[in-house]
């Protein structure tokens, strides 16, 4: 019994610093910073954890095994107050917000780690490239809305060059739940320099979904489309958004309208340049090597390009409305990155609203139900509902 405690009460105050420093302090590598996304979203049970062990520290302390003892009981006070800060840091955001936050949900959430997931349908919207198909998967509304319905277009992430469509189902799933239509679209990924493509892939589908508003499975109102994307998806999101019609970057089908009423962007690139010079944390992504792949060498070489690809340069009077969403501890892409766009924004006197979580990771939303996701969630409802 005695050896069980001990074993017991180490490892759970050892989860409880590991995932506290993980919250707190940059990571050493790629592996450690999808972990943090996990320890933030999740830090209540670090808590748990090292409460339950500061007992088993006290208790060792008392039946002769003092060192032990006091080593698990520091461990523990190390990572409770650390393991705290996302929810504190949460609860002042849904105060702000005016979000009650649901803790059985909470305690239910999981990774969303089951994509490719079952869309309700795959269609194919473009042939590229002399006969590649680019498909998209639609999850339909629960109850198909009484009046045409509004149409979400999703953009994945990965740096531009990874990733996949259907890669954040649960999230696409709660939001048709919530009476949206969800078309989450793949774009081409190589080869790269793929700058070109990949926006062109996005605004084929923009327009696809626009003359397919009504159909047998669905009716959605055009004039309501939204473009919602991830990380480097969130970039394309805006570019496609900011570029509406302009002839230097096309779409890579015969489209017709591209325009959108909304575009939202969670944890996005915004300013390339900017960027190149200022990475998040090169341990946990070179990223950029990422941008040089994608645009084909660094701004030293390609200035106007680098600027042309920036949504905080594209951006202008009469842009759609835009909704930014950052974590302030994301490793992958600096969180000073929302401000220089929604700095532009402002100049352009574009409406537009920004959600900053302080302790949240980059890809925070990839645990629904997490305290991050929930405002998230009801910071989409509030801008999509909203609409012009």
């Amino acid at each position: 019994m005695r050896l069980l405690l001990r074993v017991l009460g180490l490892a759970l105050a050892a989860a409880a610093a590991g995932g506290g420093s993980l919250i707190v302090f940059p990571a050493p590598d790629r592996t450690l910073a999808l972990a943090a996304i996990v320890a933030s979203e999740r830090s209540a049970f670090l808590v748990a954890a090292g409460v339950v062990a500061l007992g088993i520290g006290l208790v060792l302390r008392g039946i002769g095994s003092p060192f032990l003892g006091a080593v698990t009981g520091l461990l523990a006070l190390a990572g409770v107050p650390l393991a705290m800060i996302p929810l504190l840091q949460a609860r002042q955001v849904a105060q702000a917000r005016g979000v009650t936050l649901d803790l059985p949900r909470y305690l239910r959430a999981r990774i969303d780690s089951a994509g490719p997931g079952s869309p309700d349908r795959t269609l194919p919207y473009a042939t590229v490239d002399g006969g590649r198909v680019l498909s998209l998967d639609v999850y339909l509304p629960t109850q198909r809305p009484a009046t045409p319905g509004r149409p979400l277009v999703v953009v994945h992430g990965g740096f531009w060059a990874a990733g996949q469509r259907g890669e954040a189902t649960l999230a696409s799933r709660r939001l048709a739940d919530l009476g949206f239509t969800v078309f989450d679209v793949e774009y081409r990924l190589s080869p790269q320099p793929n700058w070109a493509t990949s926006v062109a892939d996005v605004k084929c589908a923009v327009g696809w979904v626009k003359q397919h508003a009504s159909t047998a499975d669905w009716n959605v109102d055009p004039r309501k489309l939204a473009l919602l994307g991830r990380s480097a998806g969130g970039h394309l999101a805006l570019m496609a958004a900011y570029t509406a019609g302009q002839t230097d970057l096309p779409a890579s089908c015969t489209a017709g309208d591209t325009s959108v009423e909304s575009v939202i962007a969670l944890y996005a690139p915004t300013d390339l340049t900017w960027g190149y010079d200022h990475p998040a944390n090169l341990r946990a992504a070179d990223s950029p090597a990422r941008l040089r792949a994608f645009l084909g060498d660094a701004p030293a070489r390609e200035p106007e390009r680098y600027r042309a690809l920036s949504p905080s340069e594209r951006v202008a009077a009469g842009a759609p409305r835009t909704l930014l969403v950052q974590g302030g501890r994301d490793q992958l892409v600096n969180p000073d990155q929302m401000d220089r766009l929604r700095s532009s924004l402002a100049r352009a006197g574009v409406a537009h609203d920004s959600l900053f979580i302080p302790y949240a990771q980059h890809a925070f939303d990839f645990v629904p139900g997490s305290f991050s996701s929930q405002i998230l969630e009801a910071t989409l409802q509030a801008f999509l509902r909203t609409s012009h």
